[in-house]
């Protein structure tokens, strides 16, 4: 699979690996390893943002989006303050994992996005992933990657090729982020 070097700063060289990354009914599933080491008073959080035109875009209009946040289901139940309604987050951090997660799964990414079938065209989903350092609310961005899949209206599933993003996609990933967790500063 892929792999992902960080390209400067005290965690040059190391690396993040696409470990998964197969085509499944109506999604993918990927899972990202990293050989980044911790620094005292610091923490490696993976964040994420979101483009579609299919479910989440419908129910909540907002595009892109920082990843988990959606109507309904276990883990979308806290409101952002600026986006009432009924889409919501899993907690009140910019990260992929709230506090407990992460404890579970360690340094490990991995996701399962899926879609419901079209009636006509396609859907199409794209995300950045990212390997963040954080210290208190100070998020530097140490390596992203862009990822996704379009599912067509006869249930084929086409999975995109994962690359580093376009400085366009970089700057639109952290302009999301800094719009919907505003109490946190992004590089």
């Amino acid at each position: 699979m892929r792999i992902f070097k960080i390209k400067s700063g005290p965690h040059k060289d190391k690396q993040i690996h696409v470990t998964k990354y197969i085509k499944r009914a109506r999604g993918v599933d990927i899972n990202i390893e990293h050989n980044v080491p911790t620094v005292s008073g610091k923490s490696l959080q993976w964040v994420q943002t979101v483009s579609d035109n299919g479910t989440f875009f419908k129910d909540c209009k907002l595009n892109p989006h920082v990843d988990p946040y959606g109507k309904g289901g276990a883990v979308n139940t806290v409101s952002l303050p600026g986006f009432p309604g009924s889409c919501k987050a899993d907690d009140l951090l910019p990260f992929f994992w709230t506090t407990a997660e992460l404890a579970i799964v360690g340094s490990r990414f991995s996701d399962k996005p899926s879609e419901a079938v079209p009636k006509s065209g396609r859907t199409w989903t794209i995300f950045i992933t990212a390997l963040t350092e954080v210290t208190n609310k100070a998020v530097q961005h140490l390596v992203y990657i862009n990822w996704g899949y379009d599912l067509m209206a006869d249930g084929s599933v086409r999975v995109a090729a994962i690359v580093t993003p376009t400085d366009d996609q970089i700057k639109a990933h952290l302009q999301t982020l800094r719009k919907m967790y505003p109490t946190f500063t992004y590089t």
